[in-house]
């Protein structure tokens, strides 16, 4: 038995094989086309974490003649064992069974079967050969039902005939098949063979350990990137002839320009960071996404009502007070509190949603500079947050068997108002946020600020971890 568990992914051609290996092994350029007969070579897929094959999943052909192979295999006298090989043997040369000669290679070699098959069609005559020929290979198996249009009127009639020639058989849609369906699918194959307990049970672990490892990358991006477009600035000398309220103008589309650009960057590297190739993944056709990050389709759909952006105010304010509370050891009675709070929440409310400070800076010889940013609007932070969610959300429920004759999946949120994830948030994770802004908007030069602002990024940065991972789980937003 090979150390590195191996499978060979079988079946009729335009089944949905390379649909099911391109999802499982993360890889986006795995040719997989509507026509039949596009795979006719097998091709090993090795999957690596930490720079080792832990698995290995082969794209084999589609069956070319089972009804002559099996005849054959019927009529073999010799070693069972070697029947296999015997068959390779003889047909090598004939171009009407080159296929079958491909797909026996890995089984002949000691990989377990994954037969997959397309249950939105009735049972075959061949496809019943083609289940006694692997049946006869002795090979641990797992039968895989990939629905291809959705019709699963025959699912059930294909799963009571399957269990007479597999160990397990398994829904699976390759092209939506998300990370906690490819482990459980995994963590079946983990038992089709005692010998394959252990070394599967390191695959399974490293599996979700990179996973987790993904996330923990992801959400280091995400503060990153929220660290250097919360201090960004434009800003330039104003000439004589010049009006104030131009250069202004000019200075903060040179802003969003380069918010967008950061913005671009950081969705690439989330795609990048899931090994999807950022030329083939595109966003569902009506996405908000699609909506630019300024525009009021995005402040209407992502973002805090103004109640909730003044509690989430409030919160922090609150968190800050208390911090003053215990500097003077209880002395204040709460007072600091409670004027933090509602300080801090009436100023948010009332303040709206005016998104960068704009400064005139007097200098020598009455001449002037005008300044735009940083970022002075805490409802930002809460948009930019839902949109990245979003993308994050397509990314990792994007399949890697997902191709351009494929539908995209869309969510529950494209149409709806103020339905970003930052709104379902409780008041203490929104206040715990709204810390995070203001630790890294606040003035430098005060004290401790460099100090308190590590601390609400490393809080900020451990939530985000924890929502990135419940987004990953959840079927839809």
């Amino acid at each position: 038995m090979p150390s590195v568990p191996g499978f060979a992914v079988v079946g009729h051609p335009n089944e949905g094989k390379s649909s099911v290996v391109a999802t499982l092994v993360e890889n986006d350029r795995i040719r997989i086309s509507p026509r039949p007969g596009e795979t006719t070579t097998a091709k090993e897929y090795p999957i690596y974490i930490d720079g080792q094959a832990v698995i290995v999943f082969t794209d084999t052909p589609g069956f070319q003649n089972p009804v002559y192979l099996l005849g054959w295999l019927r009529q073999y006298e010799g070693d069972e064992a070697e029947a296999l090989e015997h068959f390779i043997g003889e047909h090598r040369h004939d171009p009407g069974l080159a296929h079958e000669c491909e797909l026996l290679g890995p089984v002949a070699r000691g990989a377990g079967i994954i037969y997959v098959l397309d249950a939105s069609r009735p049972l075959r005559r061949v496809d019943v050969a083609e289940m006694e020929i692997l049946r006869r290979t002795g090979r641990p198996r797992m039968a895989i039902l990939n629905c291809k249009t959705g019709e699963e009127g025959f699912l059930e009639d294909w799963k009571n005939e399957l269990r007479k020639y597999f160990h397990m058989v398994r829904v699976f849609h390759a092209v939506r098949a998300t990370f906690a369906e490819r482990l459980r699918l995994l963590e079946s194959l983990r038992v089709l063979d005692q010998d394959w307990e252990q070394p599967l049970d390191r695959v399974i672990d490293a599996f979700v350990r990179n996973w987790k490892q993904r996330n923990t990358e992801c959400a280091a991006l995400l503060c990153g990137f929220l660290n250097r477009v919360l201090a960004m600035s434009a800003s330039r000398n104003v000439k004589e002839a010049e009006r104030d309220a131009e250069v202004e103008a000019r200075l903060t589309r040179q802003l969003e320009d380069q918010i967008r650009d950061e913005e671009t960057r950081l969705h690439g590297q989330v795609c990048d960071l899931f090994r999807h190739d950022r030329r083939s993944f595109v966003l569902p056709e009506h996405s908000v996404l699609r909506e630019d990050v300024f525009s009021d389709t995005t402040w209407t759909v992502f973002g805090l009502s103004k109640t909730k952006l003044a509690t989430a105010a409030a919160a922090a304010g609150a968190a800050a007070g208390a911090a003053v509370d215990a500097a003077a050891l209880g002395h204040g009675l709460g007072i600091f509190t409670v004027l933090g709070g509602a300080v801090a929440g009436f100023g948010a409310f009332f303040r709206g949603e005016t998104l960068l400070r704009t400064r005139v800076l007097g200098m020598e010889m009455g001449s002037r500079r005008i300044q735009v940013g940083p970022i002075s609007s805490a409802q930002w932070l809460f948009i930019i947050l839902d949109r990245f969610f979003l993308q994050y959300w397509h990314v990792v429920h994007w399949s890697h068997a997902m191709r351009d004759h494929d539908a995209v999946p869309g969510t529950g949120l494209e149409s709806r108002a103020k339905q970003g994830i930052s709104d379902t948030w409780s008041r203490a994770e929104r206040g715990m946020c709204m810390e995070f802004f203001k630790a890294r908007t606040k003035n430098a030069e005060q004290s401790n600020a460099a100090e308190s602002g590590a601390f609400a990024e490393q809080r900020f940065q451990h939530f985000m971890e924890e929502e990135l991972q419940r987004i990953a789980s959840s079927s839809e937003l």
